[in-house]
């Protein structure tokens, strides 16, 4: 499986724009605009439209675009045919490019309508506000997010790795193979929120037909005497967010997630609430690999 960023060269509205990007912002707010919810920002009809080259290697393979956020109502058209029509403006989704012209260039449309406000309390931003990635599938093989890792238990640290398909895995030299198996991981270190260590899964499908798989090994218990994790209470110090970035609008960048989630770590805070709707994927990567300790200690390093 292949995975391309698909964020360069789109129109909306005939004006070229790169991915993520909010369409709501750049429109001109008035106080006759009854829309205070929104920062007084009119919504609109988005329009966004790529043309590209589908390569004559990609026919007889299976070809998804996935959409990790579009404010709303969006339709995705290929050359003119509607593929998709995804209402809820948080959750990401996947559409097949069916009947593609191979070795000729292709347009993908995306119309997002969010045209009748107020309709939340909150800025929502307007348009492609998330990444769009491109996925190349072997016929039968690999899909995006079809392969589950689970932590078994800690002591011993064993990890379930799940797929549809026959698949092998390997772990730091530990491997094994099939749809649903287990790997035992040696003096392992374990996730939490003060050491938050990742492994990484090498997954492979048949030949060439390869993933890998960020994630981390942690137990989380609760009961009447409390939460806890890796068999540790722990007190959840949490702060409430927004999806948006302040004067950057709702277009969601890594690299501002990272910072929003850093600067909460450093004043103590250990957990956060997604207000009102999921987290975006740069969210969540981020509280995965966030540590003060981690940040600190790469700033030493570059002095």
């Amino acid at each position: 499986m292949k995975q391309i960023a698909f964020n360069d060269n789109w129109l909306c509205n005939s004006k070229s724009v790169t991915l993520p990007h909010d369409a709501q912002i750049s429109e001109k707010r008035g106080a006759d605009v009854s829309n205070g919810g929104h920062g007084y920002f009119p919504g609109g009809v988005y329009t966004y439209e790529k043309t590209f080259t589908a390569p004559a290697e990609w026919e007889g393979k299976d070809v998804l675009v996935e959409f990790e956020g579009v404010y709303k109502n969006a339709t995705v058209s290929l050359n003119g045919k509607e593929l998709c029509f995804h209402p809820y403006g948080y959750t990401g989704f996947f559409v097949e490019l069916k009947d593609l012209v191979y070795g000729a260039e292709n347009t993908l449309t995306v119309v997002a309508d969010n045209s009748k406000l107020p309709n939340s309390r909150w800025y929502s931003g307007s348009g492609i506000y998330r990444p769009v990635w491109l996925h190349v599938c072997e016929k039968g093989g690999l899909r995006p997010e079809c392969v589950k890792i689970s932590t078994v238990s800690i002591d011993p640290a064993v990890v379930k790795i799940e797929s549809p398909v026959s698949v092998k895995a390997d772990v730091d030299g530990i491997s094994g193979m099939g749809t649903s198996f287990e790997l035992t991981i040696p003096n392992a270190k374990l996730w939490s929120d003060d050491t938050p260590f990742l492994y990484t899964a090498k997954i492979t499908a048949g030949e060439g037909d390869s993933v890998e798989i960020p994630f981390g090994i942690r137990q989380i218990t609760w009961s009447n005497k409390g939460l806890f994790i890796n068999g540790k209470e722990t007190l959840l110090r949490g702060g409430c967010v927004h999806h948006d970035s302040g004067i950057l609008g709702a277009a969601t960048y890594a690299e501002s997630e990272e910072r929003r989630v850093r600067i909460l770590k450093e004043n103590g805070f250990n957990a956060i609430r997604s207000s009102h709707n999921p987290a975006s994927k740069a969210l969540l990567d981020a509280c995965d690999k966030c540590s003060c300790t981690v940040r600190k200690q790469a700033t030493e390093n570059k002095r």
